[in-house]
This record gives C-alpha cells, structure tokens and sequence, in this order.
C-alpha cells in the first residue's frame, strides 16, 4: 500500500487513479505482446504450409488416426477435428 502510495504522488495521481491506471497497464497488450503474437502466428501458418499436401495415407488410415487421437483424450469438452 505505501509503493502504491509512493507510486500515485510521483505521478501526481490519486491513489484510486493511480490503482486504476496500473491495472489498465496490465491488461493491455504492450505492442511487444501483440508482436510477439504475430511472429508466432506466422510461424505456425509456415509449419501447416510446409506440411500442407504431404500426406500420404489414405481416408481409411486418417479415419482410423482421428479414432486413435479421440480414444487417447482425456475427458473434458467435446471437440470436433
């Protein structure tokens, strides 16, 4: 309580200000945040594009592959693939 008081006088800001100020600095995505989003995002769609295409099986293997990846789920919220 006495920083957040310290805090709130150096920038000259009621402590409910500067409360409220803090907390909207933590929940807001800082422009490194959303870049570092970005930079994930396409790394990902060059993974699936790199792989796009390359599979060889057949419906039959996919189907049994799916079944596969169902039963070895843990219970919890229902998926469709």
């Amino acid at each position: 309580m006495e920083r957040l008081r310290v805090r709130a006088a150096q920038d000259r800001r009621s402590l409910n200000r500067e409360a409220i100020w803090l907390l909207e600095q933590a929940v807001e995505p800082s422009a490194n945040d959303v870049l570092h989003a970005r930079q994930d995002r396409d790394a990902q769609l060059a993974a699936w594009q790199a792989l796009a295409g390359r599979w060889q099986g057949t419906v039959e293997e996919t189907d049994e592959l799916l079944e596969d990846i169902y039963q070895s789920r843990t219970p919890g919220r229902e998926i469709v693939l």
